[in-house]
């Protein structure tokens, strides 16, 4: 077995540098996906918004809605939210 021993200094560095990479290649897939998105894909339906939103309640979908936090369309009685803005919500509210 072969071990390898770090300074503490260039460990804390290597941490840093490891989680910027991370951090850079999520941002980078983030902003291709979004970059490449159908528009006519973008509409989601209640049920999905919810999913993507991780939450269970109409009534937090509504307030959302409300609050202009996310956009939506209503034609009649169908209600479609825009996976876009949602995705924007949630990288609004990233916490570090």
């Amino acid at each position: 077995m072969e071990i390898i021993v770090f300074e503490s200094e260039a460990y804390l560095n290597l941490q840093r540098e490891m989680l910027q990479m991370v951090r850079t290649t999520i941002r980078e897939a983030k902003e291709e996906a979004l970059a490449n998105m159908d528009p006519a894909n973008d509409w989601l339906s209640p049920e999905e918004a919810k999913s993507l939103l991780g939450i269970k309640s109409k009534t937090k979908l509504q307030e959302l809605r409300d609050f202009d936090e996310i956009l939506y369309s209503k034609a009649g009685k169908v209600i479609r939210y825009s996976k876009t803005s949602i995705l924007e919500y949630l990288n609004r509210h990233i916490v570090r």
